[in-house]
């Protein structure tokens, strides 16, 4: 099941009580809201979990002013959330995974593995979001080659940008979460051996840019994931962006994206993403309604956030 669409009428008020156990003070709906809304998480077997994480995306978004897209798949697809999950934004260096895959699935057609070559640009690319490496990487496969990859894929509402450039692609959560489960679940798109090969680039993504969905992950949990952050040129207004799976602990493998524009500086985006992914991995691994622990906006590994551009809009 996909997360809901954006079109969905708002964010559901219920849930109060969850929003204070979380740690979030719940502030007041914006003045456009109205006091009725459709359900941003859903799930027959995890109620518990799904009026949590709904009440935290509700105090983040009435509490802030970061425009921010968001989807979550958990408990094999038993629970599903969305917010804003089909809205388009800014890719910036997460729009690397579509080269990533795009690169994996033309060689796989062409009936071969990666170049020795390849394999470094793509290493390079992923695990420190080398902008050269996307440079040579994309330009070998083309407009029209990535355009392929997403055909077959089925992710019609991720649009490449006119020059290609990888981080002004625009993407949204739906697909996000779609393109990390042709990574990591059996599917017709990608080979066992592909898809083994992107995720081990994923885990193996430099500590200081771990920041984001891995944020509140239970110690000893298996992740995946790919960061963007770039601001609009002349401006302190930024895009910041993270996407991953996790693996390896009590609520099984979830796929989370977080996309965000609009920040106020690049650690207001990485702040917001952390509160939502801490809310996510504390309310997926609850005994209970009260068992959820205060939020704590911090890295596992609390990297030092990256002071520039991610480069990735002329990648």
């Amino acid at each position: 099941m996909s997360p809901k669409p954006s079109s969905w009428p708002g964010l559901a008020a219920a849930g109060a009580a969850a929003v204070l156990t979380l740690g979030l003070a719940p502030t007041a709906a914006h003045a456009d809201q109205e006091q009725t809304y459709g359900s941003l998480c859903e799930s027959a077997e995890h109620p518990e979990a799904a009026a949590a994480i709904e009440s935290a995306i509700v105090a983040i978004n009435a509490g802030g002013d970061t425009d921010f897209g968001f989807g979550l798949t958990a408990f094999g697809g038993d629970l599903t959330c969305g917010h804003q999950a089909d809205q388009g934004y800014d890719a910036a260096s997460v729009g690397k995974l579509i080269v990533l895959a795009t690169l994996l699935w033309n060689a796989q057609e062409q009936g071969r593995e990666l170049t020795e070559r390849e394999d470094e640009l793509a290493t390079a690319m992923i695990t420190v979001s080398d902008n050269a490496a996307t440079i040579e990487l994309r330009n070998e496969l083309g407009r029209e080659r990535m355009q392929d990859f997403l055909d077959r894929a089925d992710m019609p509402n991720t649009i490449l940008h006119p020059q290609n450039y990888t981080g002004l692609m625009k993407i949204n959560a739906r697909e996000e979460l779609h393109l990390l489960g042709l990574f990591t679940e059996g599917n017709g798109v990608l080979r066992a051996d592909n898809r083994a090969y992107a995720r081990a680039l994923m885990e193996n993504v430099i500590p200081e840019q771990r920041w984001g969905v891995p944020t509140g992950a239970p110690e000893g949990a298996r992740i995946m994931n790919k960061n963007g952050w770039l601001p609009y040129d002349g401006t302190d207004v930024w895009r910041v962006n993270s996407v991953g799976a996790i693996s390896g602990t009590e609520a099984g493998p979830y796929r989370m994206a977080v996309l965000t524009d609009g920040n106020d500086g690049m650690a207001h985006g990485v702040e917001t993403i952390e509160m939502i992914s801490g809310a996510v991995h504390t309310a997926l691994h609850q005994d209970g309604p009260t068992a959820l622990r205060p939020l704590a906006p911090q890295s596992p590994a609390a990297p030092d956030l990256p002071l520039t551009s991610d480069g990735s809009d002329r990648a």
